[in-house]
């Protein structure tokens, strides 16, 4: 078996989804610390329409751009997995696994701010590293401006409201998400 049809097996992206959500269960005990975090960073929330308006002006102008070349368009897995590994399937195969995205959220954009924010280098790392769940090139490459807006609200702000503002901004997508599908 090749390793390009091993990575798109059902069997491969259900365990890289699994370990991907595994470890967030693996903090569950800092779950009320997280809350207590956003709660701190709840200022910052009237900043992500910024981040998340930046996606959708980039989805509906440029998208259609990028997907036309080929290297921009180069996903290994052809869609986000904190999707759920059934996101092929629609609204059905996305819906259960939205809960689940959700809990993600408190904890892995957590430690995005914390570990990611410190420089610039670290916001490129950051953005590129979404190619390994998943997003086209080009999708990664429109992160790196949201990366430095969450950096300068973590440099001015402090890490509780770049993780408020990068929470509210992923919850957006995903209600945006939700929306495309029973629109």
């Amino acid at each position: 078996m090749e390793l390009d049809s091993i990575i798109q097996s059902d069997l491969f992206v259900i365990a890289y989804y699994v370990l991907t959500v595994g470890a967030s269960l693996a903090l569950i005990k800092e779950t009320k610390k997280r809350i207590f975090d956003l709660k701190t960073g709840l200022g910052a929330i009237k900043y992500a329409p910024i981040t998340f308006g930046i996606l959708i002006g980039y989805t509906v102008f440029l998208l259609p751009i990028a997907d036309e070349i080929p290297l921009l368009n180069w996903s290994w897995l052809g869609y986000n997995i904190a999707f759920g590994p059934f996101v092929d399937q629609g609204f059905w195969g996305i819906m259960p696994f939205i809960p689940m995205l959700l809990y993600m959220f408190i904890h892995i954009n957590y430690y995005e701010e914390v570990y990611f924010r410190k420089t610039k280098k670290m916001v490129l790392v950051w953005a590129l590293i979404h190619i390994a769940m998943g997003i086209k090139v080009h999708f990664a490459l429109v992160l790196i401006p949201i990366g430095f807006i969450f950096k300068y609200i973590y440099d001015k702000k402090g890490v509780e409201s770049a993780y408020a503002m990068h929470l509210t901004t992923n919850v957006l997508v995903v209600c945006a998400l939700f929306l495309s599908f029973v629109l």
